[in-house]
């Protein structure tokens, strides 16, 4: 039993975060209403029995993998181990204990890590300098920004923990998807060559078919939240996120996707909304708060304001050719991990982005954009600029700008995001 303790230990966040979800999953099935907040019940169920799943694999000695959100965790499904997304795991870390992670961004601060770097990446360095992780090997790609190429040889120099990269292109073409299809396969084999396994690709299509499938069920929540009022919960954006980056291509993700599936259904035909009455349709092209996600809960029930959906929510790409030789299956891959929430928008230009959001606006109704500028994503430093006056200018509805960081409440407090949010809102009403 000693022995198998120590196995796990060897990713103690990882546990951390399970008895973390455990505890919450208790006190909602106490304390919530049974039908109420549907998606923070169902994703947190969820999401703790995978992480189950994980720390049993872990106990039995299987290597442990670290990877970045940018590489859809089911592409390491075609090894026995245990996938550990660094960045979701860090901040939903951040959303569930009470100080959440800033004791590590500290460590790395004090380490000498830039503060103004992405706390996606500074929460794992931190866990890993104070000895909380033990990866047998991490998966990156040179994507979605800086922060990720200047970080994550910190696992390498730092901790001697094998590092493998996927050489992701700028540009997005037949050739550049060829040659990221290559770098895909290449990396999962030199993955294998680390911890001493062959990639079983056949058992991948098995997890990849079932992410097809998610897939589709996620692009008909999409279309449902074109309804007036929004049949979705503010949160579900949150929660989605972290079963997309955490617990892809499980049957946990699927099982969760159709039962959200099940509930917009009846939202939509019903004509509810969460929150009881929607006044205010926002769109949010980046992120929601990480550190404290009841923001979304008083956003639905304080302002009727809805969020439709966030960066994490509507990226999609056509599904994985599963049927056809290899080379075709990860040419797919390859699309869709160059067409993955952020990677798209940050290794393109922003004439495409800003047509998207334009377009989405339009689609889906929406009387304002909340723009988060994160103080780690530089690489949007100018978006927010050019995507405001685009929205005044084509479409005449406006468009607040909240500077913070999405892990750290510690930048721009709660209180300070919500008067923001409030005065906003008021303009509109």
């Amino acid at each position: 039993m000693a022995k198998n303790l120590g196995l796990e230990n060897r990713s103690i966040p990882t546990r951390i975060l399970f008895e973390s979800l455990s505890t919450l999953d208790q006190l909602i099935k106490g304390i919530i209403p049974e039908k109420e907040i549907p998606a923070l019940r169902i994703g947190v169920e969820k999401v703790s029995s995978a992480l189950k799943r994980k720390l049993e694999k872990a106990r039995e000695g299987l290597p442990i993998i670290g990877y970045h959100f940018a590489i859809p965790g089911e592409y390491l499904s075609c090894f026995d181990c245990v996938p550990i997304c660094l960045e979701g795991t860090g901040y939903y870390l951040a959303t569930t204990l009470l100080n959440g992670v800033e004791k590590y961004y500290d460590i790395m601060g004090n380490w000498g890590h830039p503060f103004h770097t992405c706390t996606a990446q500074k929460g794992p360095m931190g866990m890993s300098l104070d000895g909380l992780f033990q990866f047998d090997a991490i998966l990156a790609p040179t994507a979605p920004c800086d922060n990720t190429c200047a970080s994550y040889p910190f696992f390498k120099y730092q901790k001697n923990f094998p590092l493998i990269i996927a050489d992701m292109p700028f540009r997005k073409n037949e050739n550049s998807y060829k040659y990221f299809a290559e770098q895909i396969k290449n990396s999962l084999i030199q993955v294998g060559n680390v911890i001493g396994q062959e990639p079983d690709f056949e058992k991948m299509k098995k997890h990849i078919e079932i992410e097809n499938q998610v897939q589709q069920i996620r692009l008909e929540i999409f279309e449902l939240i074109k309804a007036i009022p929004s049949p979705i919960s503010n949160i579900y954006n949150a929660i989605s996120a972290g079963t997309f980056i955490l617990i892809s291509g499980t049957p946990e993700n699927l099982s969760f996707y159709k039962e959200m599936l099940e509930i917009t259904k009846y939202r939509y035909e019903k004509k509810q909304h969460h929150g009881g009455e929607e006044k205010i349709r926002s769109i949010w092209p980046y992120m929601v708060t990480y550190f404290d996600m009841s923001l979304c809960e008083w956003l639905d029930r304080e302002l009727g304001m809805s969020v439709l959906f966030d960066i994490f929510n509507y990226n999609f790409s056509k599904p994985i050719n599963t049927n056809s030789d290899l080379d075709t299956m990860f040419y797919d891959m390859a699309k869709k991990t160059m067409e993955w929430p952020m990677v798209k928008q940050s290794t393109d230009f922003y004439y495409s982005t800003l047509e998207e959001c334009i377009r989405m606006a339009k689609d889906f109704s929406a009387d304002c954009f909340i723009f988060t500028q994160s103080i780690g994503c530089k690489q949007f430093g100018s978006f927010p600029q050019l995507l405001r006056e685009a929205l005044k200018d084509e479409l005449g509805i406006p468009m607040l700008l909240i500077e913070f960081d999405v892990g750290d409440k510690r930048f721009t407090s709660l209180k300070v995001i919500k008067d923001k949010i409030k005065m906003f809102a008021q303009t509109l009403m």
